[in-house]
């Protein structure tokens, strides 16, 4: 896949050996589904005021995604994935399958896709996959092609110019280095650059330290030992934080310590 910093290596890695999940469900209320509840109430108002029920929607980085039987099974979307990890494609085919839900997973490239996918589809996202490119404007104007006329764009990526960036580049740089560093203002510009009308764009939640991760990391010394009981204790953090917010309401997203950026917009021309 063109300039792809992370490689299809490195997927196919993160991806083996690695258990099938469930789909997100986010009526489950323990404190390890917030960040799936969170998701799911920012979703619940994006599609607010359309009916979904019916369309399409096309999940582009979809190994192994528990994403798709969700927005079946919440909205009525008929779903497909994309991506070019056989392991991670495969996955997801289990995941749909073992959810009963109907979907299409294709195996391709994201920028020379079957002719088939293009202009088809009402509604594209993705989560964690256009921060892996140099060329980001390239990257949003191949997500733009498959959708219709009037189709939603929904990017969400890492916020890696904050202090998740900062942490995973000291406890793991080659991870760090597959991400190109991006910021709200970078998102939504490089979207209209790429002809698409931002109808909103900014970080999201307060804080989330799980997305901090150690990939490629040798388990066996001392180091990755020390990092891994760091990042539980952040990871406690966070839902002591969101046991907070779940009392006494939510803190202001912010470009320091939110974990996520999202942007949703639409394709006009």
């Amino acid at each position: 896949m063109q300039n792809d910093k992370a490689g299809k290596t490195y997927w196919d890695e993160v991806w083996t050996d690695q258990s099938v999940p469930v789909p997100v469900d986010p009526q489950h209320r323990h404190i390890d589904n917030y960040v799936n509840r969170q998701f799911h109430e920012l979703f619940s108002m994006l599609f607010s005021r359309v009916d979904p029920r019916g369309k399409l929607l096309l999940e582009v980085g979809c190994a192994k995604s528990t994403w798709l039987p969700y927005f079946s099974q919440q909205f009525g979307f008929q779903v497909a994935g994309l991506d070019y990890s056989e392991i991670g494609c495969e996955q997801s085919r289990k995941i749909l399958s073992n959810a009963r839900v109907p979907g299409e997973i294709i195996c391709a490239d994201l920028f020379s896709p079957p002719a088939s996918l293009l202009g088809k589809f009402d509604v594209v996202i993705t989560f964690g996959v256009v921060e892996h490119f140099a060329d980001t404007r390239m990257c949003i104007e191949a997500l733009s092609k498959f959708l219709k006329h009037g189709g939603l764009l929904i990017t969400n990526i890492p916020n890696m110019v904050g202090l998740i960036g900062t942490i995973e580049k000291i406890i793991n740089r080659p991870v760090y280095d597959i991400h190109v560093p991006l910021d709200h203002e970078s998102l939504l510009n490089v979207h209209k650059l790429s002809g698409l009308d931002v109808l909103r764009c900014g970080y999201f939640l307060s804080t989330h330290f799980g997305v901090l991760n150690l990939n490629g990391l040798d388990r066996e010394t001392l180091s990755w030992r020390i990092k891994n009981i760091f990042l539980k204790i952040l990871l406690h953090i966070s839902k002591f934080i969101w046991i907070y917010e779940g009392a006494f309401g939510q803190f202001k997203p912010s470009k320091l310590l939110s974990p996520y950026i999202h942007c949703l917009a639409q394709k006009v021309v």
